[in-house]
């Protein structure tokens, strides 16, 4: 079974477990299903390990894959609700995402500043205490019925261009306070209590991702190419080099974008560096583009040896919304979407 999944579990059984009563013993499942009430995954005082593998012995390849959405499908056999993944909380509980609803109890959250205006008080004490109260909120409508305990906030990208439209989300240009930023935010969200999560958050979208729409390029089909890789494997044309690379793009500034390795090391990937070793983030989120003509969310390198193996990630690793989808239909990266999904889960999501 993928680690994705048993990790995936991990983190709903580390959440779901604090909802309940003081006055009730812990239990991660309903304790009013008779379906569920005697199965060891839903017994809080047992290793996590060993509820994982008793859920996943008891799951079918079909309710497995099922779980590797977003809506998750319910497992009616076992007592296991559908399950929403996706919610935002960048600078506050959004309804953005599917994943929460406001109304009745609940009209609306705490929205503090957008995230540039923060990130320039250089304090990374308000940070966490910003992420704090958001995740105090987002606990409460969880409690309520209306949100979920996964999202998918920070956007920790580097902010290098004022065009680009999303530099709003961000904390800026300079990696190491976007960095701090990262992980003084998702320990607010995450809360100090050793294993066990008050939400999940995520750092997204890794990596060298800031490009919506410019010069006939758009996100969907951006490539940040390594500039010294292109030009040392074809002694043509930066232009013909290109489209050795990728012939699918139409503009030379799509494949010759310069980011050279130690951009790579010293800029893009510092901010996720410390939303994981720091920050201990329990996922992190692919993107859209490819670097080096390789999907971020099919790469091996970059999400198992760099993600998991460098960096130690003990979480999950989540693709931006179809980004599977997408390198297989519009990057034509793959023949079948089989194959895409297999790339996503063998590159380590």
């Amino acid at each position: 079974m993928p680690t994705s999944l048993v990790v995936i579990l991990l983190v709903l059984f580390l959440g779901v477990s604090l909802q309940t009563s003081e006055a009730l013993d812990p239990f991660a499942c309903d304790p009013e299903d008779g379906t569920s009430r005697n199965f060891p995954f839903c017994q809080v005082k047992l290793p996590i390990q060993s509820r994982v593998s008793d859920l996943i012995g008891r799951m079918t390849l079909q309710e497995k894959v099922g779980l590797l959405v977003n809506d998750a499908a319910a497992v009616p056999r076992l007592g296991i609700k559908g399950y929403e993944w996706w919610s935002e909380a960048l600078h506050g509980v959004s309804n953005v995402g599917p994943g929460t609803q406001f109304g009745g109890a609940f009209p609306g959250a705490t929205s503090f500043p957008q995230v540039i205006t923060t990130a320039a008080s250089f304090n990374a004490t308000l940070w966490e205490a910003i992420g704090r109260v958001v995740s105090d909120e987002a606990r409460a409508m969880f409690n309520g019925g209306v949100a979920g305990l996964t999202y998918w906030s920070p956007n920790v990208n580097i902010f290098r261009d004022p065009r680009w439209g999303r530099g709003q989300e961000t904390p800026g240009e300079d990696p190491v306070v976007v960095g701090k930023y990262a992980a003084s935010y998702v320990r607010g969200l995450q809360g100090n209590d050793g294993d066990r999560l008050k939400v999940a958050a995520c750092c997204k979208h890794f990596t060298a991702y800031d490009l919506d729409n410019w010069n006939g390029v758009d996100r969907f089909h951006f490539n940040a190419q390594l500039f010294a890789t292109l030009m040392t494997k074809s002694k043509k044309s930066t232009k013909a080099a290109a489209r050795e690379v990728n012939p699918t793009f139409q503009s030379v500034f799509a494949y010759a974008h310069d980011v050279s390795k130690q951009d790579m090391e010293d800029t893009f990937d510092v901010p996720f560096r410390m939303c994981v070793k720091e920050g201990k983030v329990a996922s992190v989120m692919c993107s859209y583009n490819q670097v080096n003509g390789i999907p971020t969310c099919a790469d091996p390198k970059l999400l198992k040896k760099t993600i998991r193996g460098r960096w130690k990630l003990d979480g999950y690793i989540v693709s931006d919304c179809d980004s599977v989808g997408v390198y297989y239909s519009q990057q034509h990266y793959t023949t079948t979407p089989e194959e895409a999904a297999a790339d996503a889960i063998k590159a380590g999501q």
